[in-house]
């Protein structure tokens, strides 16, 4: 019986990165809150993929794997949006999504620092985007709306 249940347990795990490997696919799932949580998996996906590109000379496909993080946060925040909960009352839920952000912004910065000078600007317009975004989330829990 255990041993079957860890058979499900990674055949789950498994399919649920294989979810998130499409920013449409993620854009597709019903469940607000599952999408939320699916688009940031995607988006630290994204910057693993987009550190590899770079490193493989893919220049080209790298700046568009850094333009998909930050297409993949505002579908989260989208996401968010939508649910129509308020985030002082589920700050919880909402700070975890903060703290992601605030991971994937940090991760964005290291690789900034990274990249040729001639790449930078790309990485820069996502981590602004990223901080807005970031902001706004705070913005709700700590303020009455």
């Amino acid at each position: 019986m255990k041993s079957s249940q860890v058979v499900f347990a990674v055949i789950f795990a498994s399919a649920v990165a294989a979810f998130a490997q499409d920013l449409d696919s993620v854009k597709a799932e019903q469940n607000l809150d599952r999408r939320a949580e699916y688009a940031l998996d995607h988006a630290h996906n994204m910057l693993d993929t987009a550190r590899s590109l770079y490193k493989e000379a893919k220049y080209d496909r790298f700046e568009g794997a850094v333009l998909e993080i930050g297409d993949a946060v505002q579908v989260c925040h989208d996401s968010l949006k939508a649910t129509g909960k308020d985030p002082r009352k589920n700050a919880k839920q909402f700070k975890k999504v903060e703290q992601r952000i605030q991971l994937l912004i940090r991760r964005l910065r290291s690789m900034e620092s990274e990249v040729s000078v001639d790449d930078r600007p790309v990485v820069k317009k996502v981590v602004g985007r990223l901080e807005e975004i970031n902001d706004e989330i705070v913005n709700g829990i700590f303020t009455k709306s």
